[in-house]
């Protein structure tokens, strides 16, 4: 990658930027948590304004252009406000430094993955934003939920990863080039072969399955997410999951749409198990975590759609970015209210919410319409954004793929009404602690909260600009 700084120096210069952040908050490890704090977030706030501001360039395998930025956006936006979280959910930690520089790391990984033309390159993105995940989640070393956790998703991880190489050499070797634009040049000749070609494509998806959170690929997810700290999960869920359907997306309808008809099937009906089996595990659980859990596997359900409705609609492609950033923001909020609710009563029962509502009532308002939003209540974005995507699966003519997933919209219903119940409508017992209101936890709920509101009530200006993007 070194020979093309020189031609491409926008995304290595948010990349530099970041590495200086992972050297300050190693070296400031062990001393003052408000100082690695606060350089984390200057460093992510920096490359925000620059992503905003840099012009779409594209040199040899490297591309940055208003696809990359959307989701390079996405990360460092959902990574500022985590990093936020950390600093009152991690205190107990010793190497906070650390946790934070892997954080960052993980970033650095995300927005090379997404930001390549080249396997290989996205391969590397890819495991550096694994191998630094499969790190973080194990920070609190004497923790065994923890490292139960971290060690099921390393060799969930490993196995999906290994899938993915096994899926790229057969595509290389039916195709002969590792570049995506290659790739769609020799399989829009027609001459390849077949048989390669179709095994390293189950492969590949199988692989991707792992990091998408597709059923049956999904084992990882329930006990990774409860086992991990709040913080950590809500990375987990908010960025890495986006990474994998952006690197999708890049794969799919870039280098691999001339052999749509061998990929979309297999993505159809994926799409339909996984929000089905999602939803209907999800109304079983009794803890909010790994309700939550299950809500961001059927919701993996929906987005796949973009892959398994695949066609002409430029509202299905808008609707499915548009559905994936709503997913990034809506799960930062609910995993950080939940957060903030278990700090106080000291459980993650969703029944010993009972009551919460009426006295912690701006975090239970905002965690209130961020399950209405899941769930695709108007006039909220989470709304916006199932519409737009069920709009185009139903333009593309795949009415019934359509249909079963608005059922299944209906059915989260019931399990995110549920939560509301017990925060309104149900008497609870007392608070194990009283606490102060910890701005760590208000901050990012209230932004995540009033940006659903927002979203919801001028989505036109997001989708007009989401229509204008392509993989």
């Amino acid at each position: 990658m070194l020979p093309e700084i020189p031609y491409l120096p926008g995304i290595y210069t948010v990349i530099l930027i970041i590495v200086m952040g992972i050297i300050a908050s190693i070296i400031l490890d062990k001393r003052n948590r408000v100082i690695i704090t606060a350089i984390s977030e200057v460093v992510l706030a920096i490359s925000i304004i620059y992503l905003i501001d840099l012009p779409v360039n594209q040199s040899g395998y490297t591309i940055f252009d208003d696809f990359s930025r959307f989701i390079s956006l996405i990360f460092i936006f959902t990574s500022f406000l985590i990093i936020i979280s950390m600093h009152r959910e991690l205190s107990d930690i010793t190497r906070y430094g650390l946790a934070i520089s892997l954080i960052l790391a993980a970033n650095i990984g995300m927005i090379v993955a997404v930001s390549s033309l080249n396997l290989i390159y996205i391969i590397v993105g890819w495991e550096l934003a694994g191998l630094s995940s499969y790190a973080v989640i194990a920070v609190r070393r004497k923790d065994p939920l923890a490292i139960e956790a971290a060690m099921k998703f390393f060799i969930v991880g490993s196995i999906g990863f290994g899938l993915t190489l096994f899926g790229i050499s057969f595509i290389f070797g039916s195709t002969g080039s590792l570049d995506l634009n290659g790739i769609y040049a020799v399989l829009s000749t027609g001459i390849y072969d077949y048989n390669l070609l179709v095994t390293g494509i189950v492969l590949l998806i199988s692989g991707l399955g792992f990091k998408m959170a597709i059923v049956p690929f999904h084992v990882w997810i329930p006990d990774t997410y409860e086992g991990a700290p709040y913080s950590i999960t809500t990375f987990l869920a908010a960025a890495s999951k986006t990474m994998a359907f952006a690197v999708g997306l890049r794969l799919f309808y870039h280098g691999l749409s001339p052999v749509s008809n061998i990929w979309q099937p297999l993505f159809a009906v994926l799409a339909v198990i996984t929000m089905t089996y999602g939803n209907l595990a999800a109304l079983a659980q009794t803890k909010m975590k790994r309700l939550l859990a299950w809500s961001s596997i059927a919701h993996a359900g929906y987005i796949i759609l973009l892959f398994g409705a695949f066609g002409p609609s430029i509202n299905l492609i808008a609707g499915g970015l548009f559905h994936i950033l709503m997913h990034a923001i809506m799960k930062i909020l609910a995993f950080i209210a939940a957060a903030y609710f278990a700090m106080i009563i000291g459980s993650d029962l969703i029944a010993n919410y009972a009551g919460l509502g009426k006295k912690y009532k701006l975090v239970s308002f905002f965690l209130t319409i961020d399950l209405l939003a899941l769930a695709g209540i108007p006039p909220l974005a989470g709304f916006w954004s199932k519409y737009l995507l069920f709009l185009g699966v139903v333009e593309d003519g795949f009415v019934v793929l359509a249909l079963i997933a608005v059922i299944n919209s209906a059915i989260s219903l019931y399990y995110y009404a549920r939560i509301i119940k017990y925060l309104f409508f149900e008497s609870g017992g007392k608070t194990t602690i009283e606490i102060k209101t910890s701005l760590n936890y208000i901050v990012p709920i209230v932004i995540t909260g009033l940006a659903i509101i927002l979203l919801g009530i001028m989505p036109d200006p997001v989708i007009h600009f989401l229509k204008t993007l392509s993989p």
